[in-house]
């Protein structure tokens, strides 16, 4: 559908920009983590990732933008690779799969990503960058599905589509990390398929 490239998959295509943009990413996740919003200083970034304030500002145009990046590379979209030919109802079981295998690989940090979006939203400049960062990935995933599949064969309309997947998603691996047994990969790939179930009424008023 549409990929989306963050800090880790910038490093694998070299570069120093890249590595840098990398590291400061990862210093100040962790220090969002560990020391919370306010603790989380330009100074005490470029102290842990070994730089300058100067390599902060040479990157990203304030500290909401290098947190607004560490909330992307965190917590990256849940995106399968598309299949020719598939219907909407395979594509959406593919998209369950997706989320599975990501909630078990985000299981391990999911206490850290969750304390990053508590302390984000605490700070409501920071709420509106990731806020709109949300509202461009929406646009830009709803116009890839529509590439895809007529607004015909949707649900509903593509973005609010797009939306509903991304709260289903973001509901289901929270259930998972609190209960993994009770939410097999199989639930995932039937709650996602049941959102193609009721294709061909995207056109219609509500």
């Amino acid at each position: 559908m549409y990929k989306y490239m963050t800090a880790s998959t910038e490093v694998a295509k070299g570069g120093k920009r890249a590595r840098t943009r990398a590291a400061l990413i990862q210093a100040a996740g962790d220090l969002i983590r560990d020391l919370g919003y306010e603790g989380a200083t330009l100074e005490a970034i470029a102290a842990r990732a070994g730089m300058t304030r100067g390599a902060i500002y040479g990157n990203f145009a304030d500290r909401d933008a290098l947190f607004a990046a560490v909330a992307l590379e965190r917590w990256s979209p849940v995106i399968p690779p598309h299949v020719a030919g598939s219907s909407l109802a395979q594509h959406m079981a593919a998209l369950g799969r997706a989320y599975f295998q990501a909630a078990r690989e985000r299981a391990p940090t999911a206490a850290h990503s969750a304390f990053f979006q508590v302390q984000a939203r605490r700070h409501e400049d920071l709420r509106r960058r990731l806020a709109d960062q949300a509202r461009r990935i929406n646009r830009e995933v709803s116009e890839a599905l529509l590439r895809l599949y007529p607004q015909s064969e949707l649900p509903m309309p593509a973005e609010d589509l797009v939306k509903a997947l991304g709260a289903l998603g973001e509901g289901l691996m929270a259930a998972y990390f609190v209960d993994p047994d009770a939410y097999p990969q199989a639930l995932f790939e039937a709650a996602f398929e049941a959102m193609a179930a009721d294709g061909g009424r995207g056109d219609e008023p509500r």
